[in-house]
């Protein structure tokens, strides 16, 4: 059943006493001019810290705890992958490190008369099993085939995101970080949990909040410098 309205407006008031408006949402993902994308990002950013926000608020404990955790590591890592594939796909798509990262060598076989078929038919073979000739053929991926971290990889090779030296003077791989809490976001299943021995740490879910900062000015930065999108 649902909570007395008085406990309702205390929980959003709460929530949103610790929340920036919507207008900052805005202004983190101006450089989305997909204002459908744009529109989904700042919801699940809000969402995401409206529900820390809650969890903190109760001082959640064992299960419940896990449960924030593993939400607040997929949610950070949907919103990475989403904005990465974004500027890649939009702003860099004729990068020669990019066209590189969706293009690779596959077999194609060759398409030979049936007539000369049977003879090399009879010429080919290994182990009892017809060989078929190939040649090796240059395909696109399917954006399925492109893994995650290969675009981290070449958003660092352009210059998108990089190493950094925090306020406290530490040394920060932010995208190896960003690529280990994506790593993370896919084990976020019991099974794969189970098998991957998995324990999810509350200090890896305010670590996926905290990067998001230097991740989004980062990518900012360097679409300023190439004229990029609104900064063109």
């Amino acid at each position: 059943m649902p909570l007395d309205a008085t406990i309702k407006n205390a929980i959003y008031t709460y929530c949103n006493n610790h929340l920036a408006d919507e207008s900052w949402y805005e202004e983190e993902f101006e450089f989305i001019q997909d204002e459908y994308l744009r529109k989904r990002l700042v919801e699940e950013f809000r969402a995401t810290r409206f529900a820390y926000k809650i969890y903190e608020g109760i001082e959640a404990k064992d299960e419940n705890l896990i449960f924030e955790i593993r939400h607040q590591i997929l949610s950070y890592a949907t919103i990475y992958e989403a904005v990465l594939h974004y500027v890649l796909y939009n702003y860099y798509e004729t990068a020669k490190q990019f066209i590189e990262l969706l293009y690779h060598d596959a077999p194609a076989k060759i398409s030979i008369p049936s007539n000369k078929l049977t003879e090399l038919n009879s010429l080919l073979e290994h182990n009892g099993e017809s060989i078929i000739p190939y040649h090796m053929q240059r395909r696109k991926k399917k954006d399925a085939e492109v893994r995650f971290d290969e675009k981290c990889r070449v958003a660092e090779k352009l210059g998108l995101i990089h190493k950094f030296v925090n306020e406290d003077g530490e040394k920060i791989d932010l995208p190896s970080e960003i690529i280990e809490i994506f790593g993370y976001r896919n084990a976020i299943h019991l099974v794969a949990e189970q098998r991957k021995n998995i324990n999810y740490e509350l200090a890896l879910s305010k670590l996926a909040y905290r990067r998001m900062r230097p991740f989004i000015d980062q990518i900012k930065d360097k679409l300023k410098i190439d004229k990029k999108g609104i900064y063109a």
